[in-house]
């Protein structure tokens, strides 16, 4: 059960016993690229500025995946991250699912934001737009894996409301193939409608 609001402290944010968060190097680095997080205190301050920044926008699976993907952040540390300060209040998980700052005793996202180097803080800024466009795109763009006798049909959709501007069907021939085409469809569905828009009419 979460504390209540009285109960929850800036400071959770940061790792047990650490006075600066990014001076204490304790978090795995198993996939982490170099200029990555170390500190788990700092993991704590960036997911917490990824939260305030995309309240109610954003889940817990999608925080994780970006930061993964990224190499910002070791996998588990980040899920860790989420996990702890859900259970303390810090972070709030709405009904469906998506994420919110709880009440962090009136810290505004500045606050948070001036704890993390400016390194990180740009690279939170290109990865919370990141989250944001994949998660619009999973909204509004349709994909279909369906199971085939020989392997995966694969669905792409470029829509707009109750339009399809495109509609691409691919071949896979595992799940795991299929996914991974769903996946980098997903990045930016408009790029790959463009490209097949610019071939068509470049083939002369």
């Amino acid at each position: 059960m979460s504390k209540n609001n009285d109960d929850i402290d800036f400071s959770e944010l940061r790792s047990n016993n650490d006075d600066n968060p990014l001076l204490r190097f304790d978090a795995m680095m198993a996939g982490v690229k170099n200029g990555g997080l170390r500190s788990v205190g700092t993991i704590n301050l960036l997911v917490s500025y990824i939260v305030a920044n995309l309240s109610g926008k954003v889940k817990a699976d999608t925080i994780t995946a970006a930061m993964d993907e990224s190499a910002l952040a070791n996998y588990f540390e980040v899920a860790d991250s989420i996990s702890r300060m859900k259970g303390s209040g810090v972070i709030v998980e709405n009904e469906d699912g998506t994420l919110s700052l709880g009440d962090t005793k009136g810290a505004p996202i500045e606050l948070i934001e001036k704890d993390l180097p400016l390194t990180v803080r740009e690279e939170s800024i290109k990865l919370c737009q990141k989250i944001l466009a994949r998660e619009k795109f999973r909204r509004e763009n349709k994909i279909d894996i369906i199971e085939k006798e020989n392997g995966f049909e694969v669905v792409l959709r470029v829509s707009d409301r109750d339009s399809d501007f495109m509609v691409l069907n691919l071949f896979a021939a595992t799940r795991e193939q299929a996914e991974v085409i769903k996946e980098k469809f997903i990045t930016d569905p408009v790029a790959v409608y463009e490209k097949v828009i610019d071939s068509i009419f470049e083939n002369e």
